[in-house]
Formats: C-alpha cells, sequence, structure tokens
C-alpha cells in the first residue's frame, strides 16, 4: 500500500465523523453552569452506536444519573425531544400525569439535557420545589421582578410551570443563539392548570400576586440560554403568538428555520414567524392549503429546507385525492398537499410517534404504535421526500414498547434515541437505531 492511501486511511478513521464526534462550533464556546465542557468527548458506548448496521438496534442501558437529581422520567405527550448538535444532547421537557408531584417534593415541570457521548442526564431545573414554595417566597428566596418573572433571590428567571402542561410539539433549539425554546403560554407566576389549586400553588402565588408587578412578557417562550447556563424571558411579550387552548402547547407545531433565522410556528392551520431578539410574531400567510388539526407528526428536511406535517387523524380524507402528509415549503413560503401513495399513513401525535427526518438516508422516519397493544399497529414508516413515495411499515422489537417514548436524531452519529420508560418513570432506558449507514 502506497504511503499517501495509507495516510488518507489513517486520517479517516482518526476524524471526528468516523468516531461520532458533536457537530464543531464556529468558534470554540466556553459554557457555563450544568452544561460546562459540552459538547463531551465520545464515551465508550458510542462504539455501540457506530456499530451498527442497517434496520439495527442496540440498548444503551439506563443513562448516568444527574449527581443530585437522579434520573429524568419518561412523560407522556411529549415524545419530541429537542436536539442540539454544538451540544451532543438533547432536551427532554412536558409533564407526565398531570400535576404530578415526585417523590422527593417536587413537581414534575423538570428540565433535563441528554448528552448522548457520555450517555448520561444532566438536570437543568429540578422542578418546583412544592414542599418549602411559601416558605422560600416569604424568606425573598422566590420573588417577583419589575417584568412580572418568578425569579430567584439573585435574580435569575425560575422556568415554574412555564410549559402548559405537556410539550406536544412546542419547543426547538436556535443553535445560532445558543437558545432552547419552550412553553411560555401562561403568566410569569406559574398558572398551571393542573397545581394552581393545590394548596401549595394557590398560598405561594397569593404572596406573590400581592407584590403587584405586571407581567410584561405575555405569552412569550421562555428560554435556556446554554452557553450563560441561565433561563431566561425577554420582556418583549410575544404579540401574536398562537395559544394551543388550555393545554398550552396543543396544537402549536414550533421550529427554528436556520436559513431564515426565525421562530417558524403552526397552529391550526395559521403559519408565524418570529424574529428572536423580538419575539414578536407575524402571520406569514403562506400560499396553498395547509393541515387543520394540531398535535400531528411534524419534522424539519434539512436537505431542502422544508418541514412535513401529517394530516390530523380525524380529519376527513381529501376529496380532491391529496395524501396524509403536508409540506411547508421554507424559500416559497408555500403549502402543496402531495397526492396519496401505496403505504402512506397519517402520522400520529405526541404519544403514540415520534417524527424524524434522517439526514443520512434522505428519509422521514415514523415511529409509531407506542400504546397499541397489536404488534400489527406498531412500526417505522419510511417517506421518501425525494419522490413522494411510501416503503410498507419495517418492525419494531417489542422490548422497545411502552406507554409513552421520547425520541430525537441525531445526524452526527447517524442513529435515532429512544428513551423508554413510560409515563412519569425514572427507570428507563435508552435504545439507540439506525435505519441505513451512511454511504461512504
Amino acid at each position: 500500500m502506497k504511503k499517501a492511501t495509507l495516510m488518507l486511511i489513517l486520517a479517516w478513521f482518526s476524524s471526528p465523523a468516523w468516531w461520532g464526534a458533536p457537530a464543531a462550533a464556529a468558534q470554540p464556546v466556553t459554557r457555563s453552569g450544568a452544561l460546562a465542557g459540552l459538547p463531551s468527548a465520545p464515551g465508550p458506548q458510542v462504539a455501540k452506536i457506530k456499530a451498527l448496521g442497517d434496520n439495527e438496534w442496540v440498548n444503551l442501558g439506563a443513562p448516568a444519573a444527574d449527581p443530585k437529581w437522579g434520573q429524568a422520567r419518561g412523560r407522556s405527550w411529549s415524545s419530541k425531544m429537542v436536539y442540539a448538535p454544538d451540544l451532543g444532547g438533547a432536551f427532554l421537557n412536558g409533564q407526565g400525569v398531570h400535576g404530578y408531584i415526585k417523590p422527593d417534593g417536587y413537581f414534575m415541570d423538570d428540565i433535563w439535557l441528554y448528552d448522548l457521548y457520555t450517555h448520561r442526564w444532566i438536570c437543568l431545573y429540578p422542578g418546583t420545589d412544592t414542599r418549602h414554595f411559601v416558605e422560600n417566597i416569604k424568606k425573598g428566596e422566590l420573588k417577583v421582578n419589575d417584568d412580572g418573572q418568578l425569579v430567584d433571590k439573585e435574580g435569575q428567571v425560575v422556568p415554574f410551570s412555564a410549559v402548559a402542561g405537556h410539550s406536544y410539539q412546542d419547543h426547538t433549539y436556535d443553535p445560532d443563539l445558543g437558545r432552547y425554546i419552550f412553553g411560555g403560554h401562561g403568566d410569569g407566576i406559574g398558572s398551571e392548570q393542573h397545581v394552581r389549586n393545590q394548596e401549595w400553588c394557590k398560598a405561594g402565588r397569593e404572596l406573590l400576586l400581592v407584590q403587584g408587578k405586571t407581567d410584561k412578557a405575555a405569552g412569550a417562550p421562555y428560554c435556556f440560554n446554554t452557553v450563560s447556563g441561565k433561563f431566561e424571558r425577554p420582556p418583549a411579550g410575544a404579540i401574536g403568538r398562537a395559544h394551543g387552548g388550555a393545554g398550552g402547547s396543543f396544537l402549536v407545531d414550533l421550529y427554528y428555520l436556520p436559513t431564515k433565522r426565525v421562530y417558524w410556528q403552526h397552529s391550526q392551520g395559521t403559519v408565524r414567524l418570529a424574529d428572536p431578539a423580538t419575539y414578536r410574531w407575524t402571520d406569514a400567510k403562506p400560499t396553498g392549503s395547509p393541515p387543520k388539526g394540531g398535535d400531528v407528526g411534524v419534522c424539519y428536511d434539512s436537505k431542502r429546507d422544508r418541514i412535513y406535517l401529517s394530516d390530523a387523524p380525524s380529519r376527513t380524507p381529501d376529496v380532491r385525492g391529496g395524501g396524509p402528509i403536508y409540506i411547508y415549503d421554507v424559500k416559497t413560503n408555500a403549502w402543496s398537499n402531495p397526492p396519496m401513495q401505496e403505504h402512506a399513513m397519517r402520522w400520529p401525535g405526541a404519544n403514540n410517534a415520534c417524527v424524524h427526518y434522517d439526514a443520512a438516508a434522505d428519509r422521514v422516519l415514523c415511529f409509531f404504535g407506542w400504546n397499541a397493544q397489536n404488534r400489527k399497529s406498531r412500526g417505522i414508516s419510511s417517506y421518501d421526500p425525494g419522490t413522494g413515495s411510501w416503503e410498507a411499515p419495517a418492525p419494531i422489537p417489542d422490548a422497545v414498547f411502552s406507554g409513552c417514548v421520547n425520541g430525537f436524531y441525531s445526524p452526527e452519529v447517524n442513529a435515532h434515541f429512544f428513551y423508554v420508560a413510560g409515563d412519569s418513570n425514572d427507570r428507563g432506558t435508552m435504545w439507540a437505531y439506525r435505519y441505513k449507514r451512511a454511504q461512504k
């Protein structure tokens, strides 16, 4: 073998692409707080992921617990975990059992990041301490700032019941600003419907309300700044933002559009766009006919700059012969609805499916049937956005199924990840799946 050829081979095997390293940032980022040091160096479990062949699964086991706060809990109606390529991890957010108070007394409005390179949980917010909520307000540990937001004694925003119920499809990541965006449909001091009538919450809110501060960020989403390690809620407000009903995030789809550097929101047929600097939403008024429903499978196609949504399962089929998938084209601000094809299916909602765009294979995959008792009602549906064709669903191992699953796709390692824990259970395991190996 020639020396030049050998050097090329050695360079490939030592490259970040081969070992599944995190996406490189344009400039080195120094992070503070819980995410300091991220992205992590690939750990030993990455070899298991790298070894996956076509249509293969591997059980990575239970992620390492956060040293202080333990294991994250699985949660229902929150199948979409938000992946951050510059962190090498994905955010897990949203309630499970309504108003669930964990055994340690903390409300399950907790927020986590799964670090896939070291297979561990990092707790960003442990949840609201219900046992000491009133006491902490009386002591000044919690108070309301001039923007009407609950803050700690240092003045840092506290995301108390920031997500009104489950997270559904209503959270996203802005890699340009390093912001995880979520929730914020309620007021700034926690008005979540499932706990506001519990005595600790009622008594605490009464103490906060007498401080007489107006919520100047009404409707604006919260964000976690991954560089500073702090939660934020700018007081710009969120004029024109859609509200998803009693659950807040219900019937709302949210994505960051990297080509336009704006936030994209779809709710019941209307598309709104927002500048990250102001959070002020305007009706995009796209052409074409949009899907009318909500809480359906949705994903972003980074190759074509498109967003795919499914028609609502309960909607009457289109008499014009349109299929179940609607496409929003970012460049043209237009909807389209490709015709029905063999094996086409409506993607289920956030408690029964995960929908991911697989960049390596250029396919949209729907992992469906988490709650189905019949094996024939479970599987992996594949949609080819290049041809508009579908494959017959492939099976999923029985061991992967649970009452609810939380998942995401990482293009850096070309694998889909699923936290299989059940609703509000902290004894889950992480599975990885590869649809097809990337072509070299």
